[in-house]
């Protein structure tokens, strides 16, 4: 690892991170190329939007490949001493959620937005390091008179998430008696709790009501848990943060790391 202040220097050059991790790219050009979007049958479809009013959330398991060379980015900044956040700063991790424009199109409308909310995490199981504690995302003026979401918060596994290493649990909406209130969770019966341990590559989504958080890792586990998340909205609603992205077009280089991030579990 090198000094604070020779890192902070070379920080400064997209040729240091284009050699950090050839394997990925940081773009110039104004949009991304084309990219291969997910097809999701629309009755699957379908059954994942009832699932998201319904229960506030829904998860399809490993349905991104090739997210090994995402990880391993966020591996090197660790050696770095880096938040894994800045992994942001490369094409590929703006690119993922992008593939899922289908998904998001039909929750949110061909029009939706990003919120300029990044996350990534990496929650070390040799130091029993947790995700975040049991929350919501926004407690109100977040869901449409029929139940559906005006803004969702998209996870994705980077490598395989389980009880073990710190994967996420959910109250589902249907059986939480303040979903959708103004209110703190009490009262809640353990058994309604539901953990979703997911292979490297799934997706989880869920709407900014639903009370849901990250576990705590054990030294059992086989590996990290390693992960990212962006939040995107409706165009027709209030922006609930500024500036609203378009899922299409790139940050410059310079422009990343100005993004409201997190850099914890």
């Amino acid at each position: 690892m090198t000094s604070v202040t020779s890192l902070l220097e070379q920080t400064k050059n997209p040729d240091w991170w284009r050699k950090l991790n050839p394997q990925l790219s940081i773009s110039e050009d104004v949009k991304f190329k084309s990219l291969t979007t997910i097809n999701v049958e629309q009755e699957h479809l379908k059954n994942l939007l009832l699932s998201l009013k319904e229960e506030g959330y829904f998860q399809i398991d490993q349905i991104l490949p090739d997210v090994l060379p995402l990880a391993l980015a966020i591996e090197k900044l660790r050696q770095e001493g880096l938040p894994p956040v800045l992994a942001f700063i490369y094409d590929e991790f703006w690119q993922i959620f992008q593939r899922l424009s289908p998904i998001l199109s039909a929750i949110l409308g061909e029009d939706y937005r990003q919120i300029p909310d990044i996350w990534a995490w990496y929650v070390d199981r040799s130091k029993s390091e947790s995700g975040w504690e049991p929350h919501r995302d926004r407690r109100q003026n977040s869901l449409l008179p029929d139940g559906m979401p005006k803004a969702v918060n998209i996870w994705i596994p980077l490598t395989d998430v389980t009880p073990l290493n710190g994967c996420m649990y959910i109250l589902p909406a249907d059986l939480d008696p303040n979903y959708n209130h103004d209110s703190d969770v009490v009262g809640i019966n353990p058994q309604d709790i539901r953990a979703l341990p997911a292979p490297a590559g799934s997706v989880l989504c869920w709407n900014p009501v639903v009370w849901h958080w990250g576990s705590r890792s054990r030294k059992k586990a086989t590996s990290p848990r390693i992960s990212l998340a962006c939040d995107f909205q409706r165009s027709d609603v209030e922006p609930y943060e500024m500036p609203l992205l378009e899922p299409i077009r790139p940050l410059r280089f310079q422009s990343t790391a100005g993004l409201d991030s997190q850099t914890n579990t």
